[in-house]
């Protein structure tokens, strides 16, 4: 399985200490490595990270992890972890590489990592006037949505390539982690509309209303996604 890019090599049954089996029923290991990392990174740790961040700013209001709020610590170290996983898998890719052909997949998955890439820069970028700082705190949500979107998208498109040799199953667990995650928006955005009916003031020793919520639903979303991920991790593997 190859996500985000996809090569076309001339089809041959030998194999080399490098990871290269060119057996057509046998993607090489180092495109199974891609694919696995890939989906590690986006359907778990990326869908967490970006939970963190939007939902979680007003819960732990009184601890802070090495001198940062509890959920920046979070955010960074989900975010860092796709980022990580992401990396790799582009090596891993590129290693393997003995010809690129320019289609769906592979041009969806260089956008994605042209976005991913940018991200960490954006996040620590702090200028002195208000305005860029929001200006750039926008700027870093709306690719970050934009790359999730991009290597979801681009999953289904891998799952397709006739050179992947993926079960169409993986069509539906893909799916599967994608409806946890809209899922879990859906129930954080109720939680915070209930939240905001309440209408109570916020202690800074104390987390905001529904923050217990939040934190089980965090927890049920993380397990169904691990159990979405190691699947698909699975189907990867799978010939």
């Amino acid at each position: 399985m190859s996500f985000p890019l996809i090569l076309s090599p001339p089809i041959r049954a030998s194999s080399n200490v490098t990871g290269h089996s060119h057996d057509h029923d046998h993607p090489s290991v180092l495109k199974r490595l891609h694919g696995t990392f890939m989906v590690i990174a986006w359907l778990f740790f990326n869908s967490l990270g970006n939970t963190v961040a939007r939902y979680f700013k007003k819960t732990w209001t009184n601890r802070q992890y090495f001198g940062v709020p509890v959920w920046i610590f979070y955010h960074r170290v989900y975010m860092m972890a796709c980022w990580t996983l992401t990396c790799a898998a582009i090596i891993c890719i590129f290693i393997d590489l003995e010809g690129f052909e320019a289609h769906a997949h592979s041009i969806v998955g260089l956008a994605t990592f042209a976005l991913v890439f940018v991200q960490p820069i954006l996040g620590l970028i702090r200028p002195p006037q208000q305005q860029a700082q929001s200006a750039i705190r926008i700027l870093h949500s709306l690719l970050g949505h934009g790359a999730y979107i991009l290597a979801v998208t681009n999953m289904f498109l891998g799952v397709g390539l006739e050179s992947a040799h993926i079960s169409s199953v993986m069509y539906g667990l893909v799916g599967g982690a994608l409806g946890v995650h809209v899922l879990a928006h859906a129930a954080f955005n109720v939680l915070e509309y209930l939240a905001r009916r309440k209408g109570s003031e916020l202690d800074v020793n104390k987390d905001a209303s529904f923050s217990r919520w939040r934190k089980t639903t965090l927890m049920l979303q993380m397990i169904a996604l691990y159990a979405f991920a190691i699947v698909n991790v699975v189907y990867v593997w799978r010939v």
